[in-house]
């Protein structure tokens, strides 16, 4: 009996991965350069789990792609990561014709460390768009206020990252909801 059960669950799961998605490294890498907002998800000192949204900046360093984002050492997230630096994210990715449907997304994880509000390779990275040069200029005049608890949180990601209806089309999520999964390695060549 047993051994059914589990030639069953893996016929399953052989049909599941033939359905899903194949999103390219550098089409999904793509998509994490291009937006430029996601959940944070960090540990407290109690094991409870915390989430915040962010605005971040992700540039390529040393052929790995890094996320910056800018916050203040007396938050929750700059606190949690200072004593547990493992995160997760969630990147949304939004439909411009059908923005009534949920977002695709992309799911990373990844090391994060706290940098001073003054780090080169932020700064220049929150240059590299609209909104990131509006929040320098936010955390620049409240450092003039003298508030000195700005930060960076640098974010290295994993190697292997998780999306859902990226590259997909909806009507092939809607015939089979796995077919929207992809697992990609964003290793390779930038």
């Amino acid at each position: 009996m047993a051994q059914s059960t589990m030639k069953v669950v893996a016929q399953a799961a052989d049909v599941t991965s033939a359905h899903r998605a194949k999103v390219s490294a550098e089409a999904l890498r793509g998509q994490i350069r291009s937006q430029h907002f996601a959940i944070l998800a960090t540990t407290g000192t109690d094991g409870s789990a915390d989430s915040a949204g962010v605005s971040y900046a992700a540039v390529v360093e040393s052929g790995q792609l890094v996320l910056y984002v800018m916050t203040r050492r007396h938050l929750r997230k700059a606190r949690d990561i200072a004593r547990q630096p493992r995160v997760s994210l969630v990147i949304p990715i939004r439909r411009r014709l059908l923005w009534f449907m949920p977002p695709a997304t992309v799911q990373l994880r990844g090391e994060a460390e706290l940098l001073p509000q003054d780090d080169q390779r932020g700064t220049l990275a929150f240059h590299g768009f609209f909104l990131g040069r509006r929040i320098l200029a936010a955390y620049r005049a409240m450092r003039l206020r003298g508030d000195d608890r700005i930060c960076f949180v640098r974010i290295t990601l994993d190697a292997t990252a998780r999306s859902y209806m990226v590259g997909t089309s909806l009507w092939q999520v809607i015939r089979r909801m796995e077919a929207g999964a992809a697992t990609t390695d964003l290793r390779g060549k930038y």
